[in-house]
C-alpha cells in the first residue's frame, strides 16, 4: 500500500484550479449593536471543507466561511455575521481520499480562497455602510513532508 505522502504527491502532481465561484453569501447585522465599543468586540472566524469526486483526476472543493463580529465575553451576542461558500473545481495528478483531502484542505484549499474570504468581508461591510476589519493572513499547516524538511 502507498504512502500519505505519495499518495499526496501524486494527487498534487499537475494540480491546476479551473473555476473557483462564490456558491452562497448571507450578511446580517444587529442595527441595536452597532454603537458598541470596539474594545468590546472580537472576530471570530469558522471554516469548513468538503469535496465531491467528479471524475478521474476532477475534484470539487465546497469551503465555507463563518465570520461574526461579536462581544468579545460571549461568542453568541453577535453584532455582525457574514457566511460565504465557495466552489472550486480542480484538475488532479491522481485519486482523492479522506486523508489526502485533509491535507489539502489545510493547504492549497486555504491558500486559494481565504484572499477571496477577506475580500468579499470588506466589500459586504462596505456595502452594510459598517467599517471595515481586519482579517488576519491565513495560518495553514503544511503537509507532513513540508513540515518534515522545515524541522529538519
Amino acid at each position: 500500500m502507498t504512502s500519505l505522502e505519495e499518495r499526496f504527491n501524486k494527487f498534487n502532481t499537475n494540480l491546476a484550479m479551473t473555476n473557483i465561484r462564490t456558491k452562497k453569501i448571507s450578511a446580517s447585522f444587529d442595527d441595536e449593536k452597532l454603537d458598541v465599543s470596539p474594545d468590546t468586540q472580537k472576530i471570530y472566524i469558522d471554516k469548513n471543507a468538503y469535496y465531491q469526486i467528479i471524475s478521474d483526476n476532477f475534484v470539487r472543493v465546497f469551503q465555507d466561511f463563518s465570520l461574526k463580529i461579536a462581544d468579545k465575553g460571549n461568542a453568541d451576542d453577535v453584532f455582525v455575521s457574514v457566511d460565504v461558500s465557495y466552489l472550486m473545481d480542480f484538475e488532479t495528478g491522481g485519486p482523492i481520499d479522506d486523508e489526502v483531502f485533509e491535507i489539502f484542505a489545510q493547504s492549497t484549499i486555504l491558500v486559494d480562497s481565504w484572499p477571496y474570504f477577506r475580500e468579499i468581508v470588506q466589500s459586504v461591510l462596505m456595502r452594510m455602510g459598517l467599517a471595515p476589519v481586519i482579517i488576519p493572513p491565513i495560518q495553514f499547516t503544511p503537509p507532513p513532508t513540508q513540515q518534515k524538511k522545515q524541522q529538519q
